[in-house]
């Protein structure tokens, strides 16, 4: 597959974006070129190499068009979530909203590529480890981080580009690519949905056993609750509601809910419920693109995102999480001076800073997350005290509740649905709920959307568009482009 085997040959060491200077305008970032990067072999000839190998993988991730970009797309694919009409979305994210992606769209191109990049780098790890100049140990180490970072990869992947587990496991998934394809290899064409998610529990399983958790604390790579949280969240997209509540328990031990104030913080520091982030640096972030920027409420970033009117008035008014919609007159001005502003179309959101740094940490896992899959996984198992009790956390913590739900069956599981998105909105989540949960996009009640759409569960338009350049290069995946592309 040649636009995936472009990266079959070299590691990646780094990826930096910088800020222009502040003649220019707010919403411009210069790349900084060429990538670095080092001959795959040479980069396994040391373990200093090894490391700034593995560094690199990372770095790929950090990409402004990446992770960043599928929180946001997924953000506006929802219904809680949309970008203002007009000049002012600058165009970014109008074709997510209005779901009218092409073969061409340049931020679904993006995905498929970094994507296999990291998987690359990943392969090069399995392929090159075993003959590396270190311990045993390190070397079970560093294949369990790379496995690790593979699946994850491959979790995003799959969803973007296939129809949802839930909705069919036979359909047409993604290329599984095990090793570095060599020169002369056949290109592989699409596994089935049901292979691909098979491969990544393979690839977190391998990594949870192996991976050791001594002096590995930090957030910022991957670790065992951090995998284990992987795992709740494949388990929960599968359906596997027994694992998806067991993982789910395993990678909260560790991290205890935050205080409702630290919520209202910016999410750009860790708590002490966070288990897994993106670390940005002052002299390595993404600037205006970062999902902070387009959530900025005060025109500071790009300020195009806004709340809808329902997701706005699903807070309830003890709600310390409303507390995010609270806006100052200025990022300065008097906390006296903070209410809740309707702009355009929606809401003004202050759930993340972007006044003081664009050097905002961006979280990927946290401890709320793990409860609300418990709550959901245990109420569809029909065990609703343990249902209801991991949903009290996070109501108790938020001010909401003081007693468990006093909801059953499909009720409670709606009632832990909205939890999941008033707790959570921002963070990537939306879309992905509504295409497990068979919902489909339905925006035809809604009188603040500028973009009406209903897309029932299974439609095509839910499903990403393979790149076109993708099957230009690799014509073994032309015949399988996704139906309605």
């Amino acid at each position: 597959m040649r636009k995936i085997r472009t990266y079959k040959t070299a590691i990646y060491t780094g990826v930096m974006l910088l800020l222009v200077g502040a003649t220019s305008c707010k919403k411009e970032f210069l790349q900084v070129t060429p990538t670095q990067q080092i001959n795959a072999k040479d980069a396994f000839s040391s373990p200093a190499k090894i490391q700034a190998a593995m560094t690199g993988i990372y770095d790929l991730t950090t990409f402004s068009g990446y992770t960043n970009n599928m929180i946001l797309s997924a953000d506006v694919k929802g219904n809680d979530v949309m970008i203002v009409s007009g000049a002012g979305n600058y165009n970014r994210f109008v074709a997510q909203y209005q779901f009218v992606e092409t073969v061409n769209n340049g931020d679904a191109f993006t995905w498929w590529q970094y994507s296999y990049k990291v998987i690359s780098n990943a392969n090069q790890f399995v392929a090159n480890i075993p003959d590396a100049p270190i311990s045993d140990a390190l070397k079970t180490e560093y294949l369990s981080e790379a496995r690790a970072l593979r699946a994850y990869t491959y979790f995003w992947l799959v969803r973007w580009f296939a129809q949802p587990y839930a909705v069919n496991p036979d359909a047409l998934g993604v290329p599984i690519l095990r090793k570095p394809l060599g020169p002369d290899e056949t290109s592989p064409a699409r596994d089935k949905v049901k292979d691909v998610y098979a491969f990544i529990i393979e690839d977190l399983k391998y990594a949870e056993t192996n991976l050791p958790t001594a002096g590995r604390t930090s957030i910022y790579r991957m670790s065992v609750p951090a995998i284990q949280g992987m795992l709740a969240r494949v388990y929960l997209n599968m359906g596997n509601w027994a694992e998806a509540s067991r993982y789910a328990k395993l990678a909260r031990a560790a991290k205890p809910l935050s205080t409702a104030a630290a919520l209202l913080t910016g999410f750009n520091n860790p708590t002490t419920e966070w288990i897994y982030a993106i670390n940005v640096r002052t002299d390595d972030n993404q600037g205006f693109l970062a999902v902070s920027s387009f959530y900025d409420p005060y025109d500071s970033g790009y300020s195009s995102f806004r709340v809808t009117d329902d997701f706005f008035n699903s807070f309830a008014a003890n709600d310390e999480r409303k507390k995010q919609f609270l806006v100052k007159n200025s990022p300065t001005a008097a906390a006296s001076t903070g209410a809740y502003r309707r702009r355009g179309e929606g809401y003004l959101i202050n759930k993340f800073d972007f006044t003081t740094t664009p050097a905002n940490n961006q979280v990927l896992i946290r401890s709320s997350e793990m409860y609300l899959i418990e709550a959901e996984a245990e109420a569809r198992l029909g065990n609703e005290p343990a249902a209801k009790q991991a949903l009290l956390a996070i109501q108790q913590r938020a001010g909401v509740a003081t007693v468990v739900s006093a909801n059953t069956g499909n009720a409670l599981i709606e009632e832990i649905l909205l939890e999941r998105n008033k707790e959570l909105y921002g963070e990537g989540h939306k879309f992905f709920d509504l295409l497990r949960t068979k919902k489909g996009v339905d925006r035809t009640g809604s009188t603040v959307h500028w973009k009406i759409v209903n897309f029932p569960s299974g439609d095509n338009r839910l499903v990403s568009p393979i790149p076109q350049a993708e099957l230009d290069a690799n014509p073994v995946l032309k015949p399988q482009q996704n139906p309605g592309y």
